[in-house]
């Protein structure tokens, strides 16, 4: 098996190659494929296809009999700069914080960073066109 950011290349018992796009590797959202398998893993897929140009298409969430991948552990946010834009200086802020165990903390959890971001977009477009001074 190979890998690839848009999915897996894989070599079936034939000697065939096909591929299991990134849609088709878990149920769940996939950001990298690395994060399900490994370079030359061998996994149970099922061929959903041969398209036009004889290549074939895969799914390892679809094999009959499969195990279901595992969501990997999200590994903890590297801190990163937020710009203060009242003085232009860099402010360092951890953006790792704890995972909401139900929806309504998660809609909550979503929500807030929503508009804390809708508000540093604001703020920065304003200092962008000078301050919000009134223009004639």
């Amino acid at each position: 098996m190979k890998l690839a950011d848009y999915g897996a290349i894989v070599r079936l018992a034939g000697g065939k190659m096909g591929l299991v796009h990134i849609s088709e590797v878990t149920d769940a959202y996939v950001r990298d494929v690395r994060d399900y398998f490994r370079e030359n893993d061998r996994i149970l897929v099922k061929v959903l296809k041969i398209n036009n140009k004889g290549r074939y298409e895969l799914s390892a969430k679809q094999a009959e009999g499969a195990v279901p991948v595992q969501r990997p552990e999200r590994p903890p946010e590297r801190e990163k700069p937020r710009m203060e834009t009242s003085n232009g200086a860099f402010k360092w802020e951890s953006r790792q914080k704890p995972a909401p165990q139900n929806f309504e903390e998660r809609l909550s959890r979503f929500m807030k960073d929503s508009e804390e971001r809708i508000h540093d977009i604001k703020r920065n477009i304003e200092s962008k066109r000078g301050g919000g001074s009134a223009r004639k």
